[in-house]
């Protein structure tokens, strides 16, 4: 077990239970063993560090679109909500300059959402976590060098049910540019998230991933009437059996499994100015291969890695460029990491938000606490 020590030293406790990985752990070790030694394992970031406003804030605002409790509230009640949503986000990070562009964009995304959607929302912001089993023995848990286990854990955009009680994880994406199909197909992150919701709700099976992509680049295009004409929209009612209101693991209908056609493609796209949806089915066996994949990474990572560069075009947005040309340079990086760079608080956590899970109403429940940041 000596082998495994500096789990400990990436990896976050959630009450002494289990070391975790997040999938942002785990992209760094695969992008670059340097950048992944100096964010994870050491806890650094960047003394002014702060992500994208604008993607955070539309990703806010989606989430207030999903919510299943207001799913089947009238239209123009529910857009004011998700106007309001935007906007707090972007005053909270000092950027309300954006606010006019993103809500225009916000009415783009539901003039098309609302001629295709054909679900409805369960749970929107899921924190869901997964224990990973023992490559060499599938049989036993991976345990951890304190013999705790080792979970994958990850929060899930959206979880959302059709017509025909299948379930799917859907990502919200806000991007530059459209991403290769080739690549979403390939998307690690989205079927490891599909993995993982099965691990924490055993019974549940999910068919697929929905990849939402927002374009915050070019010119904002409308959709064309002609556009929404062709289309019958089977939108899933929330008080329906099919809908979000029930708990979860749902039961699935008899009558919707016999519905079920055939799908003769495994990828659906469909695209509207600057809002395009791919529609991805996973099969069991892609999505068994993933947990025994995140077994087999988070092993090397226990492993004491050997720590190295892997120069490519993510350098040049890599917080950590300057301290890794020192290295390069032969010089010591730890003058530019004290200077530059700060311990991450192991305790930063996204604030919770109302929809994002349930709790139990038995003698002795409560909600989960948190303070207001």
């Amino acid at each position: 077990m000596a082998a495994r020590r500096t789990l400990a030293a990436f990896a976050l406790t959630a009450g002494n239970v289990n070391f975790r990985i997040d999938p942002e752990q785990r992209a760094r070790f695969k992008r670059c063993r340097r950048q992944w030694d100096f964010a994870s394992r050491r806890g650094l970031e960047p003394v002014d560090a702060a992500g994208p406003v604008l993607p955070a804030a539309l990703k806010d605002a989606l989430a207030v679109y999903y919510y299943p409790g207001t799913w089947d509230w009238q239209h123009d009640v529910k857009q004011s909500l998700v106007h309001k949503a935007v906007e707090r986000s972007l005053n909270d990070a000092g950027a309300g300059a954006l606010i006019e562009a993103a809500s225009a964009l916000l009415d783009c995304y539901d003039a098309w959402a609302k001629t295709i959607d054909d679900f409805a929302p369960v749970k929107i912001d899921h924190d869901v976590a997964g224990l990973l089993t023992d490559p060499t023995a599938p049989e036993q848990g991976l345990l951890a060098p304190n013999g705790s286990g080792v979970a994958y854990t990850c929060r899930v955009d959206l979880l959302a049910v059709d017509a025909a009680d299948d379930y799917w994880v859907v990502r919200h994406q806000i991007v530059d540019d459209w991403q290769d199909q080739d690549a979403l197909v390939r998307d690690e992150e989205a079927i490891a998230a599909c993995w993982t919701w099965e691990q924490d709700y055993v019974g549940m099976a999910i068919v697929g991933t929905i990849h939402n992509e927002v374009r915050i680049s070019g010119p904002l295009e409308l959709p064309a009437p002609e556009a929404a004409a062709g289309r019958t929209p089977r939108r899933v009612a929330q008080h329906e059996g099919s809908g979000g209101g029930r708990s979860i693991p749902q039961h699935q209908r008899v009558s919707a499994r016999a519905s079920r056609i055939d799908v003769a493609s495994r990828v659906d796209q469909n695209a509207v100015g600057p809002i395009r949806r791919t529609r991805i089915r996973r099969t069991r066996d892609e999505i068994a291969a993933m947990g025994r994949q995140l077994a087999g990474e988070a092993l090397d990572m226990a492993f004491e890695p050997a720590i190295y560069p892997s120069p490519a075009a993510h350098c040049s947005v890599c917080e950590f460029a300057a301290p890794c040309l020192a290295l390069f340079a032969g010089g010591d990086p730890e003058p530019i990491l004290e200077a530059r760079f700060r311990q991450r608080p192991v305790s930063a956590q996204p604030r919770p938000r109302l929809g994002q899970a349930t709790w139990g109403f038995g003698r002795g429940a409560a909600p989960p606490q948190w303070k207001d940041q």
